[in-house]
């Protein structure tokens, strides 16, 4: 498995995998920045032993699964219930919908929809967005506890795709939670992250098919009180 990153917040007694690779090329990712050009087969991945053994020696009360959607290898694909066994923890994925490790063992999952226009979709990521829908679909289905994200890009992902998406949530439950996140700028691309009024304005609309939805204005990533179980070092 491509984990490159093990945390553990002792405060949550929380830990989060971090997986590196993705089957989108986002225009506007994030990540990108963060790790540049790594060249994947220099680095040494833990095992799924290392990894479970790493983690029992915290405890942890829940797992998150996150970053790059990775290729559904078999130890990826059982990873989930391999946590709950072993581990006896929640587990969150948080995934862009693409593909799926089984469900067995996952307690929530939290999709990120970039856009519900297909074509907009894969002007912005490089694939369709059926399979990603579909899979949306098929989690709560099943009765896992499921919510929803999208990103506010001001003249890219702007307010009118925030409504569309909203709109599409709204067919499957209104009651599916959906956060917007506003966009935090990108070194070297063109568009602006948006202000508070432009957020609440994507919110005020997405709340005519939704009951329960939020916005915030993206950070970066808070890691004060995070210890490292396992790192690649991969910042610049």
């Amino acid at each position: 498995m491509n984990i490159h990153r093990i945390t553990h917040n002792p405060k949550t007694r929380s830990c989060s995998l971090y997986f590196i690779g993705c089957n989108f090329r986002c225009v506007c990712c994030y990540w990108k920045q963060i790790y540049g050009n790594v060249k994947l087969r220099t680095l040494k991945f833990p095992t799924m032993d290392e990894v479970i053994g790493l983690l029992k020696k915290v405890n942890p009360r829940s797992v998150s699964i996150l970053s790059g959607d990775p290729v559904p290898t078999a130890d990826y694909i059982r990873l989930p219930r391999v946590l709950k066994e072993e581990i006896g923890c929640k587990v969150r994925l948080l995934t862009n919908g693409y593909i799926l490790p089984c469900l067995d063992g996952v307690t929530h999952v939290s999709m990120s929809i970039k856009a519900a226009d297909e074509e907009v979709h894969k002007r912005y990521t490089g694939k369709s967005n059926k399979r990603c829908l579909e899979n949306l679909r098929f989690v709560h289905r099943n009765g896992i506890e499921l919510s929803i994200s999208s990103v506010l890009i001001p003249d890219l992902l702007d307010k009118e795709e925030i409504e569309k998406v909203a709109k599409l949530i709204s067919v499957v439950d209104a009651n599916i939670p959906f956060r917007i996140i506003g966009y935090m700028k990108v070194d070297g691309l063109p568009y602006r992250e948006p202000d508070c009024t432009e957020l609440a304005e994507a919110a005020a609309v997405a709340r005519r098919y939704l009951k329960n939805v939020v916005f915030s204005r993206s950070k970066g990533e808070d890691y004060s009180g995070i210890i490292d179980l396992f790192t690649n070092n991969l910042r610049r």
